[in-house]
């Protein structure tokens, strides 16, 4: 008996074209089109490999690879040997205050990464208030060079990164089942010798996706080492060569080919991550864990470190919007420890003379959310409710974007895009709509994964009872399905807001005069030597608008939050 494959209803067939087609255009031609690039004779536009050639004989860019790859493993190993421990006592230890730790230790990760740089830079530069605190007190006759360097770039980027080794741990050591452990300690295993022969390697595949997430964005990271004096990294050449070079053909080139490079090793990150997840199997019989995981009771001596060791490293996390919100309130803090003048005059400036940088933010955050929704939802439907061919490839498709820098997409986009539209005939690199769809395809992972774990969860048996009632399936999705999930896709579009906000590794090639965002402008006014008052100020509203947005999150998205932040 031959048995006939299932059809693939049309209206499915119908969301899976759309879905494929939103991929191809805004996700992976762009990304193409900078490859072919890196490719093209710069004078002629044939074809050849000698641009790749001159590349690797220079050695100055294998000087900045070499320092782009150090760089990230030494943030690997350092959010590690921070991360873990955190992750351990907050996962495992009852302590007081353990919610707002938790939260605490989420914030790095929800702010710019040079909010961070510039807040170290006035306290630790040449000139910062530590250095000037110990001159003044004839500690040290010269100022220590805390940042100018390699160690500096690290420092700054481990503590902007440190959440993603926190939380993916976190959340493996919270689904381990606790006999596991409990069956070690009966065997006579001490503490350590059980964490790191039982708990760790149980939590490798949440370990290894916070590996992956750490690597990737450092190893496109071209802002921060710029604004510590650091030029020799793959990503900053890459934006210097395309930025300020363009009139010189070849050094453009070479910026090209060192963001495809940038992109190559993130791509090579994920899939040895993935190897090395999937060539072992990690499932176990359990008889199930609590929300909250196994809680090991502590006193004494263990629980006074564990307070001393977590409110060591909420300092460091706090200390960026705590410097921040004080510069943005000062003026004259130039050459003195201490801010001699306090104003809102860098406020007023910003809403009077440049309010296009708090419009343009919210506008365009606004505006790519409303593109990556439909968007989420509809792979989410695919991937959680049909059958189709291909849907596997579409979610690599749409997912993989975050292991391609943001300066990889930026070119592409403007690139790819720069052609007459048919009908209007405007380019769309021209067009300030290209802002809002770079920012929908950079950041729509955080809301796609997100909704797609929230179809997960809703039950099947009462999108099929609606359907055996004669609702199509159009009427059920928005009657039975939407509402249903409506709590977690509205955390997923706070946190894509969220993280929207922040971007500029993309958007810095594609804005035009009148397009600036918050991000942009405070790049733009530090490097004009603009008095560090009016960015600081800009950054002090982007930290709000983000504390706000985090504040509606827990109290509507509730325990969403935790899932928006899987991997």
């Amino acid at each position: 008996m031959v048995t006939r494959k299932k059809r693939v209803p049309a209206e499915d067939l119908l969301v899976f074209s759309l879905l494929m087609a939103y991929a191809l255009i805004f996700v992976l031609y762009p990304i193409l089109i900078v490859v072919i690039e890196s490719f093209k004779d710069p004078t002629t536009n044939v074809f050849t490999v000698s641009n790749y050639v001159k590349f690797f004989s220079d050695p100055y860019y294998y000087r900045c690879l070499a320092n782009s790859l150090l760089a990230a493993i030494l943030t690997v190993l350092v959010t590690s040997l921070i991360g873990i421990p955190l992750a351990y006592i907050l996962s495992r230890y009852r302590l007081a205050g353990k919610t707002l730790y938790t939260a605490l230790s989420l914030l790095p990760i929800l702010l710019p990464p040079y909010v961070g740089a510039f807040a170290f830079i006035i306290l630790f530069g040449k000139m910062g208030v530590v250095n000037l605190l110990l001159t003044e007190y004839n500690i040290v006759k010269e100022p220590i060079d805390f940042l100018n360097g390699l160690h500096g770039v690290v420092f700054v980027e481990s503590i902007h990164l440190l959440p993603f080794i926190v939380i993916t741990c976190a959340a493996g050591m919270t689904q381990i089942d606790p006999s596991f452990e409990e069956i070690a300690e009966v065997a006579g295993a001490s503490g350590l010798y059980r964490t790191l022969t039982i708990t760790l390697p149980l939590i490798s595949p949440q370990y290894i996706s916070g590996v992956f997430l750490v690597m990737s964005y450092v190893l496109g990271d071209w802002l921060t080492p710029l604004l510590l004096g650091q030029k020799d990294y793959l990503a900053s050449v890459a934006y210097l060569n395309i930025a300020y070079h363009f009139t010189d053909i070849e050094r453009m080139y070479m910026g090209i080919i060192a963001a495809v490079l940038a992109s190559v090793f993130s791509v090579l990150v994920l899939l040895v991550s993935r190897y090395y997840v999937e060539r072992k199997s990690y499932t176990v019989l359990s008889k199930g864990t609590t929300a909250e995981g196994r809680v090991i009771p502590i006193a004494g001596v263990k629980k006074a470190l564990a307070y001393a060791y977590v409110a060591i490293v909420m300092i460091f996390v706090l200390l960026s919007p705590f410097v921040i919100t004080v510069a943005a309130f000062s003026r004259r803090w130039v050459l003195t420890p201490f801010p001699t003048y306090w104003t809102f005059e860098n406020i007023r400036m910003l809403f009077i003379e440049l309010p296009n940088y708090i419009q343009n933010t919210l506008v365009y955050s606004a505006l790519a959310t409303l593109i990556a929704l439909p968007v989420s939802l509809g792979a989410s439907y695919v991937l959680a409710r049909t059958q189709i061919p291909g849907k596997n490839l579409l979610d690599g498709m749409l997912v993989s974007i975050l292991a391609i820098p943001g300066i990889m997409v930026g070119v592409g986009y403007l690139v790819g895009f720069d052609f007459p539209l048919p009908i209007i005939g405007e380019r769309l690199s021209r067009i300030w709509l290209i802002m809002p769809l770079v920012l929908a395809a950079r950041r729509l992972p955080y809301l796609a994964r997100n909704t797609h774990a929230s179809f997960l969860q809703l039950e099947k048996s009462l999108e099929e009872a609606a359907q055996v009632a004669g609702a199509s399936k159009l009427r059920t999705f928005f009657t039975i399905s939407l509402p249903l999930i409506m709590r977690g896709v509205f955390a997923g579009m706070i946190l894509f807001f969220v993280m929207a906000m922040q971007e500029i590794s993309s958007t810095i090639f594609l804005y035009k005069p009148g397009w600036e965002t918050l991000p942009i402008g405070i790049y733009l006014q530090w490097s004009r030597g603009t008095e560090f008052g009016v960015p600081a100020a800009a950054a002090f509203i982007l930290i709000v608008l983000t504390l706000i947005l985090l504040l509606i999150l827990s109290k509507i998205g509730g325990r969403v939050l935790g899932g928006a932040f899987s991997i």
